[in-house]
């Protein structure tokens, strides 16, 4: 994945994961939002300072089959796009009132960042125009992550105009947000539900929980999704609003990340994408509802440079897929980039 910066200046932008969407009313254009973001020059040598916590978008034209080749940097909303060959901006607001992992410290000082991760992106239910984002808030310190808070934000990407973002769910005193609240993948539902996934991984709690993938609905329309009281959480046999009570929709085992999309146009219904390793191993779920019951349908592993780092952010594009190929993006940490691989189906 490279943009247009990128080509016409020769410097690199090392950024972690990819998630897109078509473009409301604008057939053959689709935007991307990338998470943490740094521009460098020959060597490796930093240019620009990092973009950290705000993540970073990019739009261009796509054909199905394909990755995207001419995609140029949008500016900070609601900033004007000036030139296709800008370079990266931050697009997220910076997230308030987080703390440190465990304190009621400020999130902040050596090695300590506030970060909105975009969890997701789909258009907007009700809303012709706009797609709904959908971010995870945390506290990186150190290195560990904690995930404070979880919340969306409404963005009209034809005049690049970013709804004020709102969180539904967060913690407080630096504790972690119940993993079945950290939430992504939106997808809308034909039964007029917006419906939300996320997971845990089969470490200890606080970290893990079993290895399970949850999935949490809510009525889908601004009133409802920005009140935490309306959200339900599938428990294996029905829903019910206590979030402690969700199950998982997929056999327990050793999810380190899930994405999940609709894949009705090109005759696949849901696909949930599950990637079990940090070397890229994943395994690719179908299903008619969010619910379930799932299948899985393939197993495969991404090709990342090996011994090279955490390969991450599997993250599957349906507007890029076939009916023949699924088209998954992923961090090469081998060469800090968002790269794209297809897999017969």
């Amino acid at each position: 994945m490279l943009s247009n910066y990128e080509r016409s200046t020769g410097n690199e932008i090392a950024r972690d994961c990819g998630y897109s969407s078509p473009v409301p009313g604008r057939a053959g254009w689709g935007v991307w939002l990338f998470c943490d973001t740094v521009v460098t020059g020959p060597h490796g040598r930093p240019i620009r300072g990092l973009i950290l916590g705000t993540d970073s978008a990019a739009a261009g034209p796509y054909q199905t089959g394909q990755a995207p080749s001419a995609l140029s940097e949008i500016p900070t909303p609601p900033a004007p796009l000036t030139s296709d060959r800008d370079a990266p901006q931050p697009f997220l607001p910076a997230p308030q009132n987080l703390s440190l992992p465990g304190t009621t410290l400020p999130c902040s000082g050596a090695g300590a960042y506030s970060a909105a991760w975009v969890s997701g992106v789909t258009g907007a239910p009700r809303t012709a125009d706009a797609l709904l984002v959908t971010f995870d808030e945390y506290c990186v310190a150190d290195s560990l992550n904690t995930a404070e808070g979880f919340g969306l934000a409404e963005y009209d990407p034809e005049n690049n105009i970013l709804s004020p973002t709102v969180v539904v769910f967060n913690s407080s005193g630096g504790l972690a947000l119940p993993q079945q609240q950290v939430l992504g993948s939106p997808v809308t539902g034909h039964d007029g539900y917006l419906y939300l996934f996320g997971f845990c991984p089969a470490a200890a709690p606080p970290a893990g929980c079993g290895g399970r993938v949850f999935v949490a609905r809510t009525v889908a329309a601004p009133a409802s999704w920005q009140n935490p009281a309306s959200y339900q959480y599938w428990t294996g046999t029905g829903w019910s609003p206590q979030a402690a009570m969700a199950g998982s929709v997929i056999p327990s085992g050793q999810p380190v990340g899930v994405s999940v999309a609709d894949y009705a146009s090109v005759g696949h219904g849901l696909v949930m994408i599950e990637q079990t390793s940090l070397a890229g191993n994943f395994q690719a779920w179908q299903a008619s509802s969010p619910a379930g019951p799932w299948r899985r349908i393939l197993s495969g592993r991404v090709p990342c440079t090996e011994a090279a780092g955490l390969c991450r952010a599997l993250i599957g594009h349906p507007e890029l897929s076939t009916g023949d190929r699924l088209l998954i993006s992923y961090f090469d940490p081998g060469n800090n980039h968002v790269d794209i691989s297809a897999y017969p189906w």
